[in-house]
């Protein structure tokens, strides 16, 4: 009788427990380098649309694998939130990128795929949750990047779509929800 009596309240505790997850191995985690069709397809893909703050700081894994160029590594990355326009955002977000090192040069095509970790500063980020973990990974690559510099937006040449461009931040909820709104 009691030893059922015992079984049952560790059962009944491990049960109530919350279960405590191993953090990802940051070494096997890989980035969705997929870009998106249109601004359209950019909105809809992303779990959160926030604006805030990147650190200059950031953790870093080799993932195993070298290309001529470098090997590739994954970066985590905090990036603070300040305004969210999509999703329900923590106040501080881990965000997983990918990069070269050592780093190629500027106009190598490798740096459109393997980013590295964000430059310290302010920006618009599209993301998406990386399955089964807390972080978090850029929309497209640079398609969802969006640097804030004197209160606007900026569209990266080649990559960001020229109707997030030159936005100020109190545009962006109306921008947003325009182009939600399915075109005819």
């Amino acid at each position: 009788m009691l030893i059922r009596f015992f079984s049952t309240v560790v059962l009944c505790l491990t049960l109530a427990c919350p279960a405590f997850a191993a953090p990802p191995d940051l070494a096997r985690l890989r980035v969705d380098p997929t870009p998106v069709k249109n601004v359209h397809e950019l909105v809809q893909a992303g779990d959160l649309i926030v604006s805030g703050r990147t650190d200059s700081q950031y953790q870093s894994a080799p993932t195993g694998v070298s290309l001529r160029q470098g090997k590739v590594l994954n970066y985590v990355q905090s990036f603070r939130v300040q305004r969210t326009w999509k999703g329900s955002a923590p106040q501080v977000i881990q965000l997983l990128t990918t990069g070269i090192e050592p780093l190629p040069d500027a106009r190598d095509p490798l740096n459109l795929t393997y980013p590295g970790p964000l430059s310290e500063g302010e920006y618009v980020l599209f993301l998406k949750k990386v399955h089964g973990t807390n972080l978090y990974r850029l929309v497209g690559v640079w398609q969802g990047v969006y640097p804030v510099q004197g209160g606007r937006t900026i569209a990266l040449r080649g990559v960001g779509f020229a109707e997030l461009n030159g936005l100020a931040l109190d545009q962006i909820a109306h921008t947003l929800q325009r182009l939600q709104t399915p075109s005819r």
